[in-house]
């Protein structure tokens, strides 16, 4: 520890020249950060590695409606169904094309579309075993009959002459299985189709469907699309409301309470420390020591801007006061050399505080270091963030403050120190009292830890205000669940490959009895080594009853006056092979959008989406069988907080145990013996013990934010206990145990300001630390000495 000693007599008479550094350092940090841009989201906090739940969490995010704007239009009961489609018309088109694009108010008139006209010839392409066995029904003589007769009835309606030509081409009513397999299309389950607009089954709302160039997670984007939106809203009638559901008003409002947020901890947090100095320090000296962690800020700030590029706000903000525990460094060594006594002057208190200050920042960096290997982007930039402020603080804290504290404080008298110090040896039932309410704290600590779980579910970590709830709710009621639903990928690098094995996903499905629940392509657009077979059993089928359907149709037309000729038509296509359908077809009939939502094509091929409802007996059922399939991945929104739940268990667990080991080695390092060893993690233990405890007891889960706290508590508990195990060794008195109460008060009042945020992650970050350090310092200043009193 010689080093800083070196420097501090260096310097001791060119103290402009570190006042100069300082000064360099403001201009280039705000220099630099004038050009960095802070995310407003909370998808830095989200998977994006490698894993099973990072990968999940990608495949979630191309969701057909996760990716679209909903804009649902509700009439009050006095409003005309007319007047309500009326009315979503006119907002169509009153939506910026620049940020509202393929708009969608519904199929438009379908008749119009080559769609139903052209699907039933291809039925050989497409029929299934059930559709032959369906056919197979249609073909008995009763049958054929009933057909006929129905069709000589619809010709004898006002509509008859239009419908000549259908029953001619199809007078068994065959078209029909080929026009059920666009059921399985429809992801809108509450859907119904009024003059080409999507309908409610009430009739009571109708739906706009967009696409935007504006990223989810853009906030200044996301408040040009809600404002304008909010002014082509103004077009609707009275009586006619519109909400805008996606993500956008999401990532605006969790943007909105970041800044407010932001603003009201750094202010109390300021306010409150500067109070705590006032109080306990009283010199204009202490402002050094308050500057402190401003510095560090900037120099963490410029550290992390230049690494990642782009920060995020909760980053920013729970750094801002994470970067308040780099005060403890200052107060270390503006106590032990304003206050502390000892032989040898300013250098050797100097010499002696730097041992502890050094050793308890290199342990808080290891706490820290074993972020890095996390799989959320927030956690590695709050990894970096906080260790080059650390780095910073302890620089600052070790050569440039000693320089300018002042003077050292008179001693204190030897009556008065001996009292401080020995205040156990004078009443010895205090320090049985002591560690007796410690016991007791721990066990009770230990009993309600029992109680906590361990919550994964992403929209915990969000924002989310309660009218954005309300219309996400008004939407299912409406609509259906269409935004939460689960999702099967099969992927393949061609599409032949991906389309069969969507088959094998729908063959499942259908084995199951789910297919009536299921959005699929697979039905409408098998592959082509299918479309091939089934074209070659449905040749098959006909070439076996095709004579003796020809007479029954004959018989059964001369009953009911039908010429020879009538059915020529049918006959005609029966004897025609159908070309490959395929994607370019498909888009003709004005299922091009249908397609962009189920098929999702990309650098690395293909994917089809099943969509099926998010329940966790389907699910379960499902879940065995479809990962045996190659290239098939399902994915849950309700299983997805599972896993998330586990991955945090897991995380939670590896950095722990990566920070303890770390931690450990070097309180061997430093100490090498381990009972000083286990008395500086007393402080660490009863924090982590109690803050587990102390959320068990009041019903808080742990969330990816609470590992975040665990870690601050280490690096912070590890600090007290090395200061008060140094403190109890040393001959010098370094003021140990005022500069621990001071530092703990600081980060209490730092992270109390925090349990005011409206952001349910930073909220949570602040009562969990609250609960960790109120129990971490007094456990080191009076636990510790209880345990092992300073020597004589």
């Amino acid at each position: 520890m010689n080093l800083f000693v070196v420097c501090y007599r260096r310097f001791q008479h060119r103290r402009s020249w570190l006042v100069l550094a300082l000064l360099l350092l403001l201009v280039v940090a705000a220099w630099q950060l004038s050009q960095f841009r802070v995310e407003e989201s909370i998808s830095a906090m989200l998977p994006d590695g490698e894993s099973q739940v990072a990968r999940d969490f990608q495949l979630l995010q191309r969701a057909p409606f996760a990716r679209k704007l909903v804009m649902h239009l509700r009439a009050a009961p006095e409003i005309e169904t007319a007047q309500l489609l009326t009315a979503t018309d006119r907002l169509r088109d009153a939506l910026p094309a620049t940020l509202f694009s393929n708009l969608l108010s519904g199929p438009g008139k379908m008749t119009a579309s080559p769609l139903f006209t052209q699907l039933g010839g291809y039925l050989p392409r497409l029929a299934d075993a059930d559709d032959l066995q369906a056919v197979a029904a249609q073909l008995t003589p009763e049958q054929i009959d009933r057909s006929l007769a129905t069709a000589f009835a619809q010709l004898l309606q006002p509509q008859g002459v239009a419908l000549k030509g259908k029953i001619r081409r199809d007078p068994l009513e065959l078209e029909r299985l080929a026009l059920q397999k666009l059921r399985y299309l429809n992801p809108l389950p509450g859907v119904r189709l009024e003059q080409g607009h999507f309908l409610s089954h009430d009739g009571r709302s109708s739906l706009i469907l967009a696409d935007t160039p504006v990223l989810i997670t853009d906030a200044v984007g996301g408040k040009a699309l809600l404002d304008a939106f909010a002014v082509a809203q103004q077009q609707l009638p009275e009586g006619i409301s519109a909400e805008l559901v996606s993500g956008h008003p999401y990532t605006l409002a969790n943007a909105e309470a970041i800044q407010g947020d932001m603003k009201l901890v750094l202010l109390v947090s300021g306010i409150g420390i500067l109070l705590l100095f006032l109080f306990f320090l009283r010199s204009l000296r202490a402002l050094f020591v308050y500057l402190l962690p401003l510095f560090s800020m900037l120099v963490a700030l410029l550290v992390a801007a230049t690494w990642f590029g782009t920060l995020s706000g909760i980053t920013v903000g729970f750094g801002a006061v994470l970067l308040g525990i780099t005060i403890d460094f200052g107060l270390h060594v503006y106590f032990a050399l304003r206050y502390g006594s000892g032989e040898g002057g300013r250098e050797q208190l100097l010499r002696a505080v730097s041992r502890p200050v050094l050793f308890g920042g290199l342990t808080t960096l290891a706490a820290f270091a074993v972020l890095l290997g996390s799989e959320l982007p927030g956690q590695r930039q709050l990894a970096v963030f906080a260790m080059a402020g650390i780095v910073a603080a302890l620089l600052l804290a070790l050569l440039f403050l000693p320089h300018f504290i002042g003077d050292r404080k008179a001693a204190e008298s030897l009556s008065r120190r001996r009292l401080r110090r020995h205040i156990y040896d004078r009443v010895p039932v205090l320090r049985m009292t002591v560690l007796l309410l410690w016991l007791a704290v721990v066990g009770f600590a230990a009993v309600q830890a029992r109680h906590l779980t361990i919550n994964g579910e992403l929209r915990q970590l969000s924002y989310l205000p309660q009218s954005l709830q309300q219309a996400e709710q008004r939407l299912g009621e409406s609509w259906g669940d269409m935004r939460s639903r689960a999702l099967v990928f099969a992927s393949a690098p061609d599409l032949e490959s991906a389309l069969q094995r969507n088959e094998l996903v729908w063959q499942q499905l259908k084995e199951q009895g789910f297919q009536a629940e299921v959005v699929s392509l697979a039905p409408l657009f098998p592959s082509q080594r299918t479309q091939q077979q089934r074209l070659q059993v449905w040749e098959e089928f006909w070439q076996q009853r095709q004579a003796t359907t020809r007479d029954l149709l004959q018989a059964s037309g001369q009953k009911y006056g039908f010429s020879a000729a009538a059915f020529d038509p049918f006959w005609e296509r029966l004897a025609q092979s159908p070309v490959p359908l395929d994607q370019a077809l498909v888009e003709s009939w004005g299922l091009g959008r249908l397609l962009d939502n189920l098929l999702l094509a990309d650098g690395r091929g293909y994917q089809l989406l099943t969509l099926l409802p998010d329940r966790p007996e389907l699910i379960s059922a499902l879940d065995a069988g479809l990962a045996k399939l190659p290239g098939v991945t399902l994915v849950s929104q309700s299983r997805f907080g599972r896993q998330l739940s586990d991955e945090i268990g897991a995380d939670f667990s590896r950095f722990i145990s990566s920070a303890g080991i770390a931690v450990l080695v070097l309180l061997l390092l430093l100490f090498r013996r381990l009972p000083e060893v286990l008395l500086a993690l007393l402080p660490v233990l009863t924090g982590l013990l109690v803050m587990f405890g102390g959320m068990g007891r009041l019903g808080l889960e742990m969330n990816l934010f609470n590992v975040i706290a665990s870690i601050l508590i280490i690096g912070l508990g590890v600090d007290y206990g090395i200061f008060m195990v140094c403190h109890g060794q040393q001959e010098e008195d370094l003021a140990s145990s005022r500069a621990i109460l001071v530092s703990g008060l600081t980060t209490l009042v730092g992270f109390g300001a925090l349990v005011l945020a409206k952001h349910p992650a930073l909220h949570s970050i602040g009562l969990t630390v609250l609960l960790g350090i109120s129990a971490a310092v007094p456990t080191a200043v009076l636990v510790i000495p209880a345990f092992r009193p300073k020597r004589r």
